[in-house]
C-alpha cells in the first residue's frame, strides 16, 4: 500500500455526457433498467459474467447499487458507466471503472453490450473512453482487466486497447459450477498515450 495512503485525493468527474464520435458515457441512472436488463438478461451475454442471465428485478438491484456509487469519491467503488449509441441515443451497454481500495492509483475496467452492436466499433470507443477518464480525469496509473480465458471477444477487445496479458490464472475461480481459468490485463497511463478520441 503506498505510504501516501491518507492522502487519497478527491477523483475529477468528467463533465457527462463524455462524447466521442461513436459513443456518449454517461453514469447509469434507474431509468436505464429495462435497456441493460435486454442484454443482461441474455444467455450469450450472462455466459462470461459471474452471475446468470438476470431478471428485471436482479437488473434493478445492481443498478440501484452503481447509482449510489456514481460519483466515485470511495476506493473499492464502481462506476457504471452507460454506453449510448445510435440516432437517437439509446443504451446499448456499459464500461465500469473500478477503483482499487488497496491502491488509489489503480482501477479496473470491466464491460458487457448487447450483442446487436458488435462489429460497430462501440465497444472499443465505449472502452477508449473509460480509459481517457481513468488516466486524464481519475489520474491512474494503472488499469487492470480480468476475462475468462474462454472469452476471446473481451480478450481481443483489451488487447486492441493496448493493453498487455500480464498473467494466466488457471483454474483460479470457481463459477456456475465450474473451475475458472481467468487471464489479467494491463495498461499504464504512460502506455496509453491517449489512443481514446473521446
Amino acid at each position: 500500500m503506498p505510504s501516501d495512503v491518507a492522502k487519497i485525493p478527491i477523483l475529477t468527474q468528467p463533465d457527462y455526457p463524455f462524447e466521442s464520435d461513436v459513443v456518449r458515457l454517461r453514469p447509469v441512472a434507474m431509468t436505464d433498467v429495462s435497456a441493460v436488463n435486454a442484454y443482461r438478461s441474455l444467455e450469450e451475454v450472462a455466459r462470461y459474467l459471474p452471475h446468470p442471465p438476470h431478471t428485471l428485478a436482479d437488473t434493478e438491484l445492481v443498478l440501484s447499487t452503481r447509482v449510489a456509487q456514481r460519483d466515485l469519491k470511495i476506493p473499492g467503488h464502481w462506476l457504471d458507466l452507460a454506453v449510448e449509441y445510435g440516432e437517437p441515443r439509446r443504451v446499448v451497454g456499459e464500461v465500469v471503472l473500478k477503483w482499487d481500495a488497496e491502491n488509489w492509483r489503480r482501477g479496473e475496467i470491466g464491460f458487457v453490450f448487447n450483442p446487436e452492436v458488435q462489429g460497430k466499433g462501440v465497444a472499443f470507443a465505449a472502452c477508449s473512453g473509460a480509459l481517457d477518464i481513468a488516466f486524464n480525469h481519475f489520474g491512474w496509473h494503472r488499469v487492470e482487466g480480468i476475462c475468462d480465458a474462454r472469452n476471446e471477444k473481451s480478450a481481443a477487445l483489451m488487447a486492441r486497447l493496448g493493453m498487455r496479458r500480464e498473467a494466466t490464472f488457471v483454474e483460479s475461480d470457481w463459477c456456475k459450477g465450474e473451475w475458472v481459468t481467468l487471464q489479467h490485463y494491463a495498461i499504464l497511463k504512460r502506455e496509453w498515450g491517449g489512443h481514446g478520441t473521446a
